[in-house]
């Protein structure tokens, strides 16, 4: 075994580099897979602000492993990185002027960044902070994967069923838009 390995498995006070890293890369990326879900489940759609964001973070660990030495160092992960751009290039395209047929594409490449593009950004840009970290053992990187797919479908469902949680007036203050099963609240009879 490794003299890197040993040191991310020794636990310390706050546990072992393995699971902080696990904790750190799940939670960013589930959190982010969980309101595309929320969205798409509540809205039929994934706002545009949250794929900005993902595009953003991807385009600044692409740059990153061009301009130095950080992760990904291979151009077949570094193009992973691209995902989000072909999202908006397609977005681009289907705009109204167009009314291109390119909807369906769209919900394919949301998915594609949701699962994909999130956490391997967030993987490369952890990777690049601590280098130890991309050892990691498979079960952990599982462990990562799979709480992004729950935490979308949780998302998902928490967002169909919307009218169970909130009511119109959370989506009113919050700014958003009302989703079709939204439940407004009679604040006369309070």
């Amino acid at each position: 075994m490794s003299e890197a390995s040993d040191s991310i498995e020794t636990p310390d006070a706050f546990g072992t580099l393995v699971e902080r890293a696990t904790l750190l890369i799940s939670a960013a990326s589930a959190s982010v897979a969980f309101m595309l879900g929320f969205r798409l489940g509540a809205f039929g759609e994934v706002f545009f602000e949250q794929i900005f964001t993902i595009w953003v973070m991807s385009t600044i660990v692409f740059v990153g492993s061009i301009v130095s030495r950080l992760p990904p160092n291979r151009w077949p992960e570094r193009l992973v990185l691209l995902i989000p751009s072909v999202w908006i290039l397609v977005a681009w395209f289907n705009n109204p002027l167009n009314h291109s047929r390119t909807d369906d594409v769209l919900v394919v490449l949301t998915l594609i960044v949701t699962f994909v593009a999130v956490p391997f950004a967030a993987w490369n840009l952890v990777a690049a902070i601590r280098p130890d970290f991309r050892i990691l053992p498979r079960s952990n990187k599982i462990t990562v994967a799979a709480a992004v797919v729950a935490f979308f479908v949780v998302g998902f469902l928490f967002g169909a069923r919307n009218d169970v949680l909130l009511t119109c007036d959370d989506f009113k203050v919050s700014g958003n838009d009302l989703p079709a099963n939204c439940v407004q609240v009679d604040s006369s009879n309070a």
